[in-house]
């Protein structure tokens, strides 16, 4: 008798073994009771960034459009309307309510001095012209520190021309001006 009661427990422990306990015969990914396998070293995806995004007063302005004028090259955005004055070009955009959003404009001197420059620009002698550079380019940057906005001119010179790059805006146009400078090549 006592194998026998072996005998049958032993074909009831068989019986669960073969049975597997309610498991199921499906992948993983097809069974939802089970969670996904988690690669532990695996980076965090992070959405791509549009470097060529600059936002001024809520208006997003896309820097993709090459733009050149006597002999500087540089990068702007499409919204810009263009205006060639001959010694120089003015870039602008008008808001639908409110002040214009910005102007940005390139003078072209040949031959000149910073001082004529500044004379010829309106640029009063007793402020400070500040060295800086870009990958590409060094120049001097005229900050009129406007308490309504930006008033910058940043002098470039290539051999015996200067080039003057003017940003106004009544708002922060940090990033505009960052990709434009960055932009600059001859």
């Amino acid at each position: 008798m006592h194998k026998k009661l072996i005998s049958i427990l032993l074909a009831i422990v068989l019986l669960f073994v073969f049975a597997g306990c309610g498991g199921t015969d499906k992948p993983a990914a097809d069974n939802p009771t089970e969670e996904p396998a988690v690669n532990p070293t695996a980076e965090p995806t992070e959405e791509p960034v549009d470097e060529t995004l600059v936002t001024v007063n809520g208006v997003e302005l896309h820097m993709t459009k090459d733009a050149e004028f006597n002999g500087i090259k540089y990068t702007i955005t499409e919204d810009l309307k263009e205006a060639n004055y001959g010694r120089f070009v003015q870039y602008y955009l008008y808001q639908d309510d409110g002040p214009n959003l910005l102007f940005f404009r390139v003078f072209y001197y040949k031959g000149m001095t910073h001082a004529d420059i500044r004379y010829d620009l309106g640029v009063e002698d007793d402020l400070k012209e500040e060295a800086g550079k870009t990958d590409n380019i060094e120049y001097s940057l005229i900050d009129l520190h406007r308490d309504d906005g930006t008033m910058h001119f940043y002098i470039v010179d290539k051999d015996d021309i200067s080039y003057v790059i003017n940003f106004v805006s009544q708002y922060d146009i940090a990033n505009f001006e960052t990709l434009v400078l960055n932009s600059i090549r001859f």
